[in-house]
């Protein structure tokens, strides 16, 4: 935003064009970014890789539209989960040697072939996170990196491509994955770094109080991952965040209004580039089950007058 203050993005599930543009009337914005993301299922084979098979053709084509639509160019943009491996048993040190180039060269190429050109790449997205996918940098941090850096090389090399890359890292050190900058692959692949934080403090019933200060305070929480941007210099997002049911190993805390207003304040306090918000059920619930926290949502981030 030209005014300093946080994009405003929302995921409410895979092209999900109309829903978009209904929560866009509804929080009474003109400025609201999409996020989608794609499955590393759609490229199979290497056969693909080596046809330049793209993972995103439809997807692109869908958002291209949306963002063209927009009566101010710099009121949507498009904000892709991009996969770090193509296959659900990918390796990170094939994508490393260079194996699966096509692939992400096609990538790049669709999304510039439908007017896609500014989209922010969260490239291999959450690699603290095990569970993630074959991606994930905890039990090779080295691999990781040298993977993430041969596909940036790639997408930067398409002709028209203006991509942001973010890195993004969940909340929580797991096995080699110990600080922030183990898995930092460099200053001159990376553009901006991010945090994605849930409402949630796994295997323990909390107030809001106390799974806040937890979440700031733990290692390679808020604080941390602040100290961590400044020190690199990066401008900072928190490309997926949210409430969380409890009920769950997650423990998550429910409809908290609180998680949503402190939420809202780091962005501000943080000047982050942009956050987004992870509206789709993926166990946790969607903005729909916490009447609360969605009164709170609109206030927060809705025009004055809704």
């Amino acid at each position: 935003m030209t005014d300093g203050t946080p994009r405003v993005g929302i995921y409410l599930g895979t092209a999900a064009i109309p829903a978009v543009d209904a929560f866009a009337s509804w929080l009474g914005r003109g400025q609201l970014d999409a996020t989608d993301y794609t499955d590393p299922a759609d490229a199979e084979s290497d056969q693909a890789d080596a046809n330049g098979a793209a993972w995103t053709p439809v997807m692109s084509d869908r958002w291209g539209g949306w963002a063209a639509a927009a009566p101010d160019a710099d009121n949507r943009r498009f904000i892709l989960g991009l996969p770090l491996t193509p296959k659900p048993d990918g390796s990170l040190a094939e994508v490393a040697a260079g194996l699966h180039d096509g692939l992400f060269y096609a990538t790049a190429a669709t999304l510039v072939a439908h007017g896609l050109t500014d989209t922010v790449v969260r490239l291999g997205y959450e690699p603290n996170n095990p569970g993630i996918g074959p991606w994930h940098g905890t039990t090779d941090p080295a691999v990781y990196r040298a993977a993430f850096r041969r596909a940036v090389s790639v997408l930067r090399s398409v002709a028209g491509g203006r991509f942001t890359v973010e890195l993004d890292q969940a909340v929580g050190p797991a096995g080699a994955a110990t600080s922030f900058d183990v898995l930092y692959p460099g200053d001159d692949v990376v553009d901006i770094v991010g945090l994605n934080i849930y409402d949630v403090w796994w295997g323990t019933t909390a107030s809001p109080a106390e799974r806040w200060t937890y979440i700031h305070d733990r290692p390679m929480g808020i604080a941390d991952f602040l100290a961590f941007a400044a020190h690199l210099g990066k401008p900072l997002a928190f490309p997926e965040w949210g409430l969380y049911r409890p009920g769950d190993p997650y423990h998550g805390g429910g409809d908290n209004p609180d998680f949503i207003g402190r939420m809202a304040d780091l962005f501000t306090s943080s000047n982050a580039v942009f956050q987004s918000y992870f509206a789709a059920d993926w166990g946790g619930g969607t903005l729909d089950d916490f009447p609360m926290g969605k009164a709170a949502y609109r206030a927060a981030f809705g025009a004055a007058d809704v």
